[in-house]
C-alpha cells in the first residue's frame, strides 16, 4: 500500500518522524510521497527521500503562497525568475517525481487569485519541460481549475487531483483526461459522498493517501493524521468498489507505480 500524499515534515511528526514512519511500515505501507509546498518543505522532502529508500519527493509552491510568483494582478515580480530557478533545481534530484501540490485554493484566499493563476501556469510549464506529473491542490476552485487546465493545455504527464473533492463532472472530466483521484480520510466520514464517486470512478482511476498530518480517517478524527491509518481509507474505498481491500491495495499500488515509476508494480 502507498500512501501518495504525506507531509512527514511537518512539525506535527518533529521528534517522531521515525516512529510514525516505522507504523506506517508495519501497518504494510511500502512507500510514501512527501510532497512540498514551499522551497523548503520541497527541500525537506528531498532530504527525507535521500535518507529512506521508501520515501519518494515532489516539489511546489501551493496556492496560498503563490504571491512568491506573482502580483495581485498576476504580473511575474521581480524574484520570480530566481524562484522558479530554485524549484528547478529541486526538481532535477533523481528522486523528485512530480511537481506539486500546486493548483487553485478558493477556500482560504490567501494569495490573490491572479497570482494564483499565474503561480500554477508557470509551474505547470515546468512540469512540461522537466516532464514530470502534477500533484494539483484544488479547493473550492474545481471548475475554475478544470477550465484553466482545458484552456492552457493538459500537463503531458497528467496526475493527481488531490484530496478529491470534485463532482461527477469532475469524475468524467480526469477519467477523459486521464488523471488520478487522491483518495483520503474524507472518504469515511458520515456525510462523505466520496464513495459514490469513487464507484464512478473505478479503482483504475484512484491513487490512495492521507494528507498527514490532516484530514485523519475515521475512527481518528480529530486526532493528527499519520500514514499507518491509511489502511481505514483503503477499507472504505474497497466497499465503495464492492472489492477486496487485497485487491484495492494491489490496484492503487500499480497506479501509482504507472504514474511516478514508468510502469506496473513488479509483484
Amino acid at each position: 500500500m502507498i500512501d501518495s500524499h504525506v507531509h512527514l515534515n511537518r512539525h506535527e511528526f518533529q521528534g517522531q518522524q521515525d516512529e510514525v514512519i516505522s507504523r506506517a511500515r508495519a501497518a504494510g505501507i511500502t512507500k510514501f510521497l512527501n510532497v512540498g509546498y514551499d522551497l523548503q518543505s520541497s527541500a525537506e522532502s528531498i532530504a527525507l527521500a535521500e535518507a529512506n529508500t521508501d520515501i519518494l519527493a515532489t516539489v511546489g509552491i501551493h496556492p496560498h503562497d503563490a504571491a512568491l510568483l506573482a502580483d495581485e494582478e498576476g504580473q511575474i515580480l521581480t524574484e520570480t525568475a530566481q524562484v522558479l530557478d530554485q524549484l528547478r533545481s529541486l526538481a532535477a534530484h533523481p528522486k523528485v517525481v512530480a511537481i506539486g501540490e500546486i493548483g487553485l485554493d478558493f477556500f482560504r484566499d490567501l494569495s490573490p487569485r491572479p497570482a494564483q493563476y499565474a503561480a500554477l501556469k508557470m509551474q505547470l510549464e515546468i512540469a512540461t519541460e522537466l516532464d514530470l506529473p502534477v500533484v494539483f491542490h484544488i479547493r473550492d476552485a474545481w471548475s475554475e481549475t478544470l477550465a484553466f487546465l482545458d484552456e492552457i493545455g493538459i500537463p503531458p504527464r497528467r496526475g493527481i487531483l488531490h484530496s478529491f473533492s470534485g463532482d461527477e463532472a469532475s469524475v468524467e472530466w480526469a477519467q477523459k483526461n486521464g488523471f488520478f483521484l487522491g483518495i483520503g480520510g474524507p472518504v469515511t466520514y458520515k456525510n462523505s459522498k466520496l464513495d459514490s464517486l469513487v464507484a464512478l470512478a473505478g479503482a483504475e482511476m484512484i491513487v490512495l493517501e492521507t494528507d498527514a498530518p490532516w484530514l485523519p480517517p475515521v475512527p481518528f478524527r480529530g486526532q493528527r493524521n499519520e500514514s499507518a491509518y491509511l489502511v481505514h481509507t483503503c477499507a472504505r474505498v474497497a466497499t465503495a468498489l464492492g472489492l477486496d481491500v487485497e485487491d484495492v491495495d494491489r490496484m492503487t499500488t500499480d497506479n501509482f507505480h504507472r504514474l511516478f515509476l514508468g510502469g506496473p508494480f513488479d509483484t
